[in-house]
């Protein structure tokens, strides 16, 4: 967690956002995450990247949950359900633009890859990161997979 938490605010995540916030054990609604990044899209830089942001970029809020299924007694469709609930009242309650769900599992099952690939949200990237393999399993949406590119691990 802390190697994709180090990745997103000064590794390759820095080319989608700018992550400058990292809290551990963040607390939403009635669900515990293990972390929780946020930032903007609009990126810090030398003089020239300064005015092409400020002209070009748009500035969103945005963020990152990530959760670790070992943590959870029963990581089913049900639960999943509610992370993303906690991920939406954050996301409306912050006005930011997207989000990405990344959830660590070292014992994934089919069941739980084909429910996070099934996954539509535009808004919200969901994926899968087995930690034992290194493979990353990504919902069918832009921004989900947005996240195989930009996290490493």
């Amino acid at each position: 967690m802390t190697k994709i938490e180090k990745s997103l605010m000064v590794g390759r995540g820095r080319w989608i956002a700018d992550f400058t916030e990292s809290f551990r054990d963040f607390r939403l609604n009635d669900v515990t995450f293990n972390a929780f990044v946020r930032g903007n899209t609009r990126m810090k830089g030398f003089v020239l990247s300064r005015v092409f942001s400020a002209t070009v970029n748009p500035n969103y809020s945005v963020a990152c949950f990530m959760m670790s299924a070992e943590t959870v007694r029963d990581f089913d469709r049900k639960f999943l359900g509610r992370l993303l609930q906690a991920v939406r009242s954050c996301m409306k309650e912050n006005e930011m633009r997207w989000a990405w769900l990344i959830i660590l599992s070292a014992k994934s099952t089919d069941a739980l890859k084909k429910l996070v690939e099934s996954l539509k949200d535009q808004f919200i990237g969901v994926a899968l990161v087995d930690v034992d393999s290194g493979s990353i399993v990504h919902s069918d949406s832009y921004i989900g997979k947005q996240v195989k590119r930009f996290i490493k691990i």
